[in-house]
This record gives structure tokens, C-alpha cells and sequence, in this order.
């Protein structure tokens, strides 16, 4: 007998409304998919319980930790929010009821000398002369030097890059946001070297990639990845972070830590500087870029500062 997909059905009413109005939802979507078979496959028909929400949350849990478990609650609630309209006895879990769903991991912060051996261990790649070695010293450079996360550095086409202007447009990033970016004269300079070596294997037409696979299309994230993994061993780095080893996005965290170690030596506002680099990084929270002062070792100094001053001023007031 075929099981009935009521909740299956709800949820992919629930995605396409969601989507329509501009939301993504792709790891949440697959993760709400997963729990609406899971009630579906438990019979389950009438209001949502919150009994059956935390049973699927919690599912394989010594395999994923409690932590998944909270993610993926956190992911059910805003669904048994909109199946109350249609079950109004549907009950939705408290927020936090298993605990936090998020925790951010200290990054690796490179030192510059890392970052120089990073760009110098690209020269080892083959073709040796060929468009390669070059194509991953200006993409990790470029990352380096502006924070990009790699999907968005990837997805860059000829006409995002302005070498004339020294900017670089960023469009439909993570959170649907488009920015434009100043570039400083030496990330210019390296991207002048590599477009001017790109233009001799590829057709450099405004709408075609700006780094290219050896095949000339879109290098594909999975194959940067790749490549870096396969690089990494030979730097004999050791990882500062919680992470098991520096990565590539840690490039874009270091940017982020140098910028605001850098404003903070100058006496620029810290508090004025975190909406700028916000702007600039692409968060869709200024809580997300607050979160460098407290979860960043390197950045603590700059927290006791913070703190120094609320108490030479007396505390609040009360």
C-alpha cells in the first residue's frame, strides 16, 4: 500500500510560496522534504506535534550531535507556524528548546607569510607556463585581498571586473544582494596580469567567466576546493582554528580580522567600521560581522578596549 504524502505535499506548497517571494531554501528545503516523508512514512495526518518535530530533529543523533538536532528544529518551526492556518492545533516547538542551532568555529587566521606561500605553491600546478598556475594565484590572491566568499569570486564575469575603475561588482551574492567593491592598486595590477594572459585561451566576451576551468568555462567550486586540498599538505600548515585544517574560506575571515585590526591601530570608530565592513562583506546582519570581536582570538584586544572604556565611563545608568 502506497503511503499517503500529506505532509509532503504541505511542504512543498509551503517551499514554492516561500520561493516565490524571494527565499532560496535550498539545504532548508531538503531538510524539510526529509521530515515531511518522516511523518508521512509514520502515518501521520492532522496538526503537527511537537513530539513528532523533536523525534525527527533528533534523529541519528549521536551521529550529528545535539547541535544538528537544534539546526533542524529551528528548520521545522517556521513550517508548523504556516501548517497551523491549516491545522490550528499544530503545535510549534519553543525557540531554543534543544539548544542552540548555530555555533560559530574559530577560523584559521593566516599570517601574511602564509598567505605568500599560498600564492607561491600555485606556481607548482600544471601546465607548467600554461593559464592555470596563473588562474589560482590571482583567485586566491583576489580572495585575499577583498574577502570574497569563493562562490561569488567564481560566478565573476568579464564585465564585473573593472580594471579601469578598480572595482569589482559583485552580483546576486548569498542573500540576493549585489555590491560594488573598490580594489586597490596592487589587486588591479595582478588582475591586469591574468586578463591579459586569459584573453589569449578563451573568447573575452563581457558575459563569459572571468576565471576559467581548463576547458574554458566556469571553474567549478568543488574543483578549487580540490585543489587547494591537494595543496595544503605540501605548506605544512597547522590549524589555529577549530577547524581540522585552514581553508579556503579562512582567507575571507582573515581579510575581515586584518581590516578591522588595521582601522582599530588608526583610532577609526570600531562601532562606524562595522557597518562598513558589513556593507562590504556582503552579511545580511550586522550581528554577523559584530561577531568577529568575541569569536576571533586576535580580536579580543580590541574587546578590552571596548570594555575599558564602558567602565572608565561608570557602567549604564540606571
Amino acid at each position: 500500500m502506497t503511503t499517503a504524502k500529506i505532509m509532503e505535499t504541505a511542504v512543498q506548497r509551503y517551499l514554492l510560496e516561500r520561493r516565490q517571494l524571494g527565499f532560496d531554501l535550498t539545504s532548508a528545503g531538503t531538510e524539510l522534504v526529509r521530515f515531511a516523508r518522516f511523518a508521512d512514512a509514520r502515518g501521520h495526518h492532522g496538526p503537527l506535534t511537537q513530539e513528532l518535530q523533536i523525534e525527527w530533529a533528533r534523529l541519528h543523533v549521536k551521529r550529528t550531535g545535539p547541535v544538528t538536532a537544534a539546526r533542524r528544529l529551528e528548520i521545522v518551526r517556521p513550517f508548523a507556524t504556516y501548517y497551523r492556518q491549516f491545522e490550528v492545533d499544530t503545535e510549534v516547538p519553543a525557540s531554543g528548546i534543544l539548544g542552540r542551532g548555530h555555533t560559530r568555529l574559530a577560523p584559521h587566521i593566516y599570517t601574511c607569510v602564509e598567505i605568500q606561500e599560498l600564492l607561491e605553491q600555485t606556481a607548482r600546478l600544471t601546465p607548467q607556463g600554461g593559464l592555470r598556475p596563473l588562474t589560482y594565484r590571482t583567485l586566491f590572491g583576489l580572495i585575499a585581498a577583498t574577502g570574497l566568499r569563493l562562490s561569488e569570486a567564481l560566478k565573476l564575469q568579464v564585465h564585473d571586473v573593472d580594471l579601469i575603475g578598480s572595482t569589482v561588482t559583485v552580483r546576486q551574492t548569498k542573500f540576493r544582494k549585489s555590491r560594488c567593491l573598490p580594489l586597490h592598486a596592487s589587486v588591479v595590477q595582478a588582475l591586469w596580469a591574468y586578463r591579459q594572459k586569459r584573453d589569449l585561451h578563451v573568447d573575452h566576451g563581457p558575459s563569459t567567466s572571468f576565471f576559467l576551468s581548463h576547458v574554458g568555462g566556469t571553474l567549478p567550486v568543488r574543483t578549487v576546493e580540490n585543489v587547494f586540498s591537494r595543496m595544503r599538505p605540501r605548506l605544512g600548515w597547522h590549524a589555529r582554528g577549530d577547524h581540522a585544517a585552514p581553508r579556503i574560506h579562512d582567507l575571507r575571515h582573515t581579510f575581515a580580522v586584518r581590516r578591522l585590526q588595521h582601522w582599530h591601530e588608526e583610532g577609526v570608530s570600531v562601532d562606524h567600521a562595522m557597518f562598513w565592513l558589513c556593507t562590504y562583506l556582503g552579511h545580511a546582519k550586522i550581528s554577523d560581522t559584530y561577531w568577529y570581536l568575541s569569536g576571533v582570538p586576535e580580536l579580543m584586544d580590541i574587546v578590552g578596549a571596548k570594555f575599558e572604556q564602558f567602565a572608565l565611563k561608570g557602567g549604564c545608568d540606571e
